[in-house]
């Protein structure tokens, strides 16, 4: 858990890669590991690199109304270390391959802060496509900035 919180972390302070703008605690990681499932719509991959923890993919619930239980929401980080390494594609093949083979799960969904052309990048190497685009759809460091909604139709 420590190592997840450090990834996710990172991003909080850094960057606009997550809207989250709170520091995540350790207690508060323990609390989301237990969404997951090892064969559910909520799965949790995790990438190691002789024996370090290097990143993860997490499928999460997309919104809270019941009628949109069979999407899922998905996301990606990586520390910043392992960027641009192939690892981020490999993990996050492997989660959306996992939610292809699990009943009720319909679409997947991706955000992406713009600009980010690796996410971008990868997101439309693994098969999702643009669905649409929020205007200034979040506030954070001083300034709004765009995102890009990637939907993964998971080949159902």
């Amino acid at each position: 858990m420590p190592a997840l919180r450090d990834i996710i972390n990172y991003y909080i302070t850094h960057s606009v890669v997550t809207f989250e703008m709170v520091e995540m605690s350790l207690e508060n990681r323990q609390t989301w590991f237990t969404q997951f499932t090892n064969n559910g719509r909520h799965q949790l991959m995790v990438a190691e690199t002789n024996g370090e923890i290097v990143g993860y993919a997490a499928s999460l619930r997309f919104l809270l109304r019941p009628a949109y239980a069979p999407s899922v929401m998905t996301s990606i980080y990586l520390r910043k270390d392992q960027v641009g390494k192939g690892i981020g594609e490999n993990v996050y093949s492997t989660l959306l391959e996992n939610l292809k083979n699990v009943e009720g799960v319909h679409r997947a969904y991706g955000l992406v802060v713009l600009p980010n052309s690796g996410s971008e990048k990868l997101h439309e190497k693994l098969g999702f496509q643009v669905a649409g685009l929020l205007h200034e759809g979040g506030y954070k460091f001083g300034k709004y900035h765009d995102v890009r909604i990637y939907e993964h139709r998971l080949g159902k």
